[in-house]
């Protein structure tokens, strides 16, 4: 384990360019305010521009001298070729993309399919994510090549993805994982399907290709911030029948802040020491702060690569 201090151990980021998803609150809003404050261009990707607008000026507010730049870009993982729209955008922009971290997500909550007819936690938790980094992938690989840079994506991700929850067609995207018609809002079937959303095996299929394309790729690390007393933590915690307020006044006294959640996420993506391990770090996958815990299948990895193309591919070809 690496000891990382968020306020005090990011390193001068002047002249790196950063996307921070679901970045107007919680630990998003702690990444980007982060990020700015030592001296990176930073994106806010969200969906809400007046939430977001909200945001950059509190962070801007609080800016020393020698920081850097917020800007807004609009973000919607609703739909897929609403992320494939803003990866596009951002394409129209900047010429480098040095930090990418999806933080954004849907929480446990009841069954529901987006506009794409997909469930949506593995929609939008996985798919639009996805969908948003292949767009930008020819920039995440050019970018390693411009001297002084070091290029990495990160992943807030789940480990407790459940046997039997599998994605290779829509149906199996679709499955309410729950034993009965009855149990489809159970918290069990809404944590399954959480957990299967954020799974490790994108990180570890993105490192495979990065290797495959430069001789100092850019770094793919999967990562747990922990049990983190969010806004969206919290508020999913109503759903639950009985213990649901027992189980949010538990985390909002326990559990930590969004700032010491957001430090696994900036360990990962800004200071050198994870550059020069890279051996180590390239798809790993990062519990606080730094303590490598393991990786997932390469097979399903790939697999679950594939399968997520080719259903991109055919959301992106529909009129």
């Amino acid at each position: 384990m690496v000891k990382f201090n968020p306020l005090t151990d990011v390193p001068p980021l002047g002249g790196k360019v950063a996307i921070v998803t679901g970045g107007n609150r919680g630990m998003g809003f702690q990444l980007m305010q982060q990020l700015a404050i030592h001296g990176a261009k930073v994106y806010m990707a969200a969906r809400s521009e007046g939430a977001a607008k909200e945001a950059i000026a509190r962070i801007e507010s609080e800016m020393p001298e020698h920081g850097g730049k917020v800007l807004f870009l609009h973000l919607d993982l609703g739909t897929i070729k609403g992320a494939d729209a803003a990866a596009r955008r951002f394409l129209e922009t900047e010429s480098r993309l040095d930090i990418l971290i999806h933080n954004a997500a849907l929480m446990s909550h009841n069954y529901a399919r987006t506009a794409d007819d997909l469930e949506d936690s593995l929609a939008v938790n996985h798919l639009a994510p996805f969908a948003f980094t292949q767009v930008l992938l020819s920039l995440l690989v050019a970018t390693p090549k411009i001297p002084q840079s070091d290029v990495r994506v990160s992943s807030s991700v789940h480990t407790l993805a459940p046997r039997g929850g599998k994605f290779s067609t829509k149906e199996e995207i679709n499955n309410t994982l729950s034993w009965s018609p009855l149990t489809t809002n159970s918290i069990f079937a809404r944590y399954a399907r959480y957990g299967r959303s954020k799974l490790i095996l994108f990180a570890m299929e993105l490192r495979t290709r990065f290797a495959s394309s430069s001789s100092s790729p850019a770094l793919s690390i999967a990562l747990h911030p922990g049990c983190v007393a969010t806004e969206t933590v919290l508020a999913s915690m109503h759903a639950v029948p009985i213990i649901g307020p027992l189980m949010r006044f538990a985390v909002s006294r326990l559990a930590m802040s969004p700032l010491d959640g957001a430090a696994t996420a900036l360990f990962a993506a800004t200071p050198p020491v994870v550059r020069e391990r890279a051996g180590e770090f390239a798809g790993a996958y990062l519990v606080p702060y730094g303590e490598i815990a393991g990786a997932g299948d390469g097979l399903h990895a790939r697999r679950l690569w594939e399968a997520s193309e080719e259903l991109v591919r055919e959301i992106l070809r529909k009129p």
